[in-house]
């Protein structure tokens, strides 16, 4: 097809423009894309923001029939991007119906478009198909704030300093000439060396001693949580979550069958009198103990002790995800909940996403030999094992030392970014903002103050600091039940040190109160940091 010469720009103020252009006034004036917003740090390719971009502004009635739009190559220049980029989305429009040439060999918006026509909500109950499982609707009926990535990002790790060099020569070295057994199916719990490898991790980064027989190698938390959850669960039996608590894990939960019962947290941990108040005949408890998802807190060791033992006396199983654990950046390393266990009720869950990057997918359950065994043979059924091609080279990776040195160098990283947000968060909003006790991970809680909950709720907060291109996460998503609390998860993983003051300030012109004013002054903004209480800053709710 030939690509006839379109080009779009519009945002902000050139919106208002367009609604009000009538089509039979200046049918050809060409319209330009200038002022539209590319993300290039997502990864979201350049042509799909664009061509969404358009396919947006055509069904609300921007870009009504007959729009035609400049040239490709003036689109390009204006957006900053490849002509190629411009015509890719073009293509794609052509191909979708919304666009078509003049005999010109201009572009604009097909005859046949539909403007004020909304594209349906994936949420909408009118999008889920009849055929899906009350299960599956029920899944996708979670309201929740995906993790876009962004500065703030919770968990998101930072790959910048990750030693790819080793990492990739590892994998070559593993797969130039392999044996060819490592190339057939492997064993569903996973190679032996990668096994033993974490076994000795966990013992030197966690003091969790355990066997290379108690270990098995898994695709990430998600996909054994989902396993365990099929393993243990039957359709209506209930399930202690911790409430706020990681959705991500009710998800998994939610489409085994489970019944979700929240239980509270306080700064003790998930309160087990009340969890055995709302749901004595429980068969299944998931906990974050070492850094409690999303609040930060640790699970005392009497609470500790309260919990196995409850479970012991009433056949439970307890799911520990020792989420972000190895970053702990105050204090002694705290000890898992495994670690205490003496009948064999807790299975730990741990993942490399956050020490070595997301999308590595491998992660490994620790528990007693008995579920390891049943755990394995139902999987083999299901799923086989997970994919063989990293563990290898993670087993070398692991062997030669490489993963203990990124992991301190990156605990030294992200101590000093929490540093930099909490301080840019005392001076700039200490009277908006009271930052939590997390002292571990890779994100944390501020909540709002009296003052702040009274002009917004956080949902309010991160819906407008999202028109500003900031993307924050709200607490009060991660209740089941009514919110308790209202405040902004902040992850720092990704945050640079120099850009945490620069971000908070945007933060409190866009949602602060009169805090920011002060902090305008560098004089008041120094007397500030060094008049708010440590306890404020690190002590929280």
């Amino acid at each position: 097809m030939t690509h006839p010469e379109v080009r779009l720009a519009i945002a902000g103020r050139s919106n208002n423009h367009l609604c009000a252009m009538d089509k039979s006034r200046q049918p050809n004036k060409r319209v330009s894309l200038a002022g539209m917003h590319i993300d290039r740090a997502s990864a979201v390719p350049l042509h799909l923001q664009i061509a969404a971009h358009i396919r947006g502004c055509i069904l609300r009635g921007v870009f009504p029939a007959g729009t035609q739009f400049l040239g490709s190559r003036e689109i390009a220049r204006e957006l900053g991007c490849s002509r190629t980029v411009v015509l890719t989305a073009w293509d794609l429009l052509y191909a979708e119906g919304y666009l078509e040439s003049t005999p010109r060999g201009s572009v604009m918006v097909a005859s046949v478009a539909t403007p004020h026509a909304e594209p349906p909500s994936v949420a909408s109950p009118a999008a889920v198909p009849a055929h899906m499982s009350k299960r599956w609707q029920s899944l996708l009926a979670f309201d929740y704030e995906t993790n876009w990535p962004s500065e703030f990002s919770p968990g998101a790790p930072d790959i910048s300093t990750f030693p790819f060099k080793d990492w990739s020569r590892l994998l070559r070295q593993t797969w130039q000439n392999p044996r060819e057994q490592e190339c057939l199916d492997l064993p569903p719990e996973g190679h032996p060396r990668l096994r033993s490898e974490i076994a000795n991790f966990l013992g030197s980064v966690r003091g969790l001693v355990c066997a290379p027989e108690e270990v098995v190698v898994t695709s990430g938390t998600s996909g054994a949580l989902d396993f365990c959850s099929r393993m243990i669960l039957d359709p209506g039996d209930e399930v202690w979550v911790e409430e706020p608590g990681f959705v991500e894990a009710r998800w998994a939960l939610t489409a085994a069958g489970a019944k979700l019962v929240p239980v509270p947290v306080d700064d003790k941990g998930l309160v087990v009198s009340e969890g055995i108040r709302r749901a004595p005949g429980a068969r299944l408890i998931v906990v974050t103990p070492s850094h409690q998802y999303p609040l930060g807190v640790s699970m005392g060791l009497e609470r500790r002790l309260e919990l196995l033992d409850w479970a012991n006396k009433n056949d439970v199983w307890v799911i520990e995800d020792d989420y972000n654990s190895e970053f702990r950046h105050q204090d002694s390393m705290i000890a898992s909940l495994r670690s205490l266990d003496r009948e064999g009720r807790v299975i730990y869950f741990g993942t490399f996403s956050k020490i070595m990057m997301p999308n590595l997918r491998l992660g490994y359950i620790v528990a007693n030999r008995h579920f390891i065994d049943g755990f394995s043979k139902g999987r083999a059924r299901i799923d086989v094992h997970t994919s063989g091609v990293g563990q290898l080279a993670l087993a070398e990776f692991m062997r030669e030392g490489h993963l203990l040195r990124h992991l301190r160098g990156m605990r030294r990283a992200y101590a000093t970014r929490r540093k930099a947000l909490i301080d840019a968060i005392a001076t700039l909003m200490p009277d908006d903002l009271t930052v939590s006790a997390a002292v571990t991970g890779l994100h944390l809680v501020a909540l709002f103050t009296e003052a702040m909950r009274a002009r917004m709720s956080d949902r309010e907060a991160t819906a407008s600091l999202k028109q500003a291109g900031i993307h924050v996460q709200p607490l009060s998503q991660n209740f089941l039940e009514q919110p308790t609390l209202q405040g902004l998860v902040f992850g720092y993983g990704r945050l640079r040190v120099e850009d945490a003051s620069p971000l908070l300030a945007r933060i409190a012109a866009c949602i602060g109160s009169s805090s920011r004013n002060a902090s305008s002054d560098p004089a008041i903004s120094s007397r500030t940091v060094r008049t708010i209480k440590r306890g404020r800053a690190d002590r929280g709710a």
